[in-house]
């Protein structure tokens, strides 16, 4: 059966949709504006400006807002997160336009109806701070996402460039989060983030795609520096004292040297030296957390007390973010409070039911499982399996975190899978636009 349809809508029809959504943001952007400081709203007024003059003068195309995209995860923000997602729009406008094209590939057109209309519901029960923010993340970005690269133009490859990109930006950070733990070695910082453990969703993926690029390169200075980007990467994760994400790495490169046997070995001797990689400012650091950790403690009652709310809200959950105005009424004492679930699968169904759960995690794993069928089976490509096995790893570490509902990895991980869908595509199903462009 086939999972892609085209939906043929009137000229005039799709520029009423795409000015809707574009005002929409705009509005959201405008509001924001309005609680900021007159200074930044001019700092973020010249900085956009300079995007969208490089972006004109240059030529608007998916590949180069991409690499503008990527440098969000230098210090991610959520203006520069809202302003991604207008500027995501603008390409669909500009390639629709190119293309000449007058109908809208939907992927997943169920799922998406069904995710929209109950993350509307669970929408409608938010009343939390940050709600509006959660539900951008989980039911806006992927909608967005699928939108714009599913339409975009597929003469420009951008996924090769995307996971260049990210890279370097993840070997910044990393650095700079290596040095700033080795001057603090009894705390977590997440490097230039605000959050040491957000960000190891983006040092998960990151590490993953230099892996690949690693397979990929032709030249041994080439192939030697994305291992070395990798490995700093990796150090990077590892001075955040985030245990779930170093065993998503392990759980990731378990998968590569049980496929690939001609790595079997290196794969092999590289788990057995990640011990030897941890420094000594890392291992006083974990032990002065271990004697105060109660972070297991905390998400095992967080599970349990969880399994009441959906029990008792099974079908169209709570709202977004609304547990943390009612958990700390649920638990005994302040110490053992949770921000959320700690378990992106729990927590989806606390949000926003059972059936926009089921349609959000459809939408990942069907995607997941057409890139495999179409992308890493037909060849063995050894590339495309190291970044399915990224997005598998990423899944792996939502086990006790939820990585993918925040703002800064969800924009991450939706634009990879939306990239790995087009350009998994085989051509049969190309536009005619398509194909004149190619």
């Amino acid at each position: 059966m086939k999972s892609k349809v085209k939906s043929e809508l009137p000229g005039n029809a799709f520029w009423v949709l795409i000015s809707v959504l574009v005002a929409g943001l705009s509005l959201g952007l405008g509001i924001l504006m309005q609680s900021s400081s007159l200074k930044f709203v001019i700092m973020a007024l010249v900085a956009a400006s300079a995007w969208l003059f490089w972006m004109l003068l240059k030529g608007i195309s998916l590949p180069r807002l991409l690499i503008l995209v990527s440098l969000i995860y230098l210090m991610p923000m959520q203006y520069a997160f809202y302003f991604a997602l207008v500027m995501l729009l603008l390409v669909l406008v500009a390639d629709m336009y190119h293309l000449r094209k007058r109908e809208i590939i939907i992927t997943y057109p169920l799922s998406f109806l069904i995710l929209i209309i109950f993350g509307g519901i669970a929408l409608s029960k938010t009343y939390a701070p940050e709600g509006s923010l959660y539900f951008t993340a989980t039911v806006v970005v992927p909608v967005i996402c699928f939108l714009v690269i599913g339409n975009s133009r597929r003469d420009k490859p951008a996924l090769d460039t995307w996971m260049r990109v990210i890279s370097l930006v993840a070997l910044l950070v990393g650095l700079y989060g290596i040095y700033v733990a080795l001057m603090n070695p009894t705390k977590r910082i997440g490097s230039t983030w605000s959050n040491a453990m957000t960000i190891n969703g983006f040092y998960a993926l990151a590490f993953f795609f230099s892996i690949a690029l690693a397979f990929k390169a032709r030249l041994m200075r080439s192939r030697g520096f994305w291992i070395l980007t990798a490995v700093i990467i990796f150090l990077g994760m590892l001075f955040t004292y985030t245990r779930m994400a170093m065993l998503a790495i392990v759980f990731g490169m378990g998968l590569l040297i049980l496929k690939y046997r001609r790595i079997r070995t290196w794969g092999l001797v590289a788990i057995a030296l990640i011990p030897l990689m941890i420094p000594s400012a890392m291992m006083n650091r974990g032990e002065a957390v271990s004697m105060i950790d109660i972070s297991i403690l905390i998400r095992l009652i967080a599970w349990y007390k969880a399994f009441g709310i959906i029990r008792n809200n099974l079908f169209t959950g709570i709202g977004f973010s609304t547990w943390r105005e009612i958990y700390q009424n649920m638990i005994p004492l302040p110490s053992l409070y949770a921000q959320h679930a700690h378990n992106v699968y729990i927590n989806l169904l606390v949000e926003f039911g059972l059936f926009g759960t089921l349609a959000y995690l459809g939408i990942i794993f069907r995607s997941l499982r057409s890139y495999y069928l179409r992308a890493v089976r037909p060849k063995g490509d050894i590339v495309a399996y190291c970044l399915w096995t990224g997005m598998l790893s990423l899944m792996f570490a939502c086990l006790t975190d939820i990585f993918i509902q925040q703002f800064q990895i969800s924009l991450l991980f939706w634009i990879t899978l939306a990239l790995m869908v087009r350009e998994a595509k085989p051509v049969a199903l190309s536009t005619e636009a398509d194909l004149a462009q190619e």
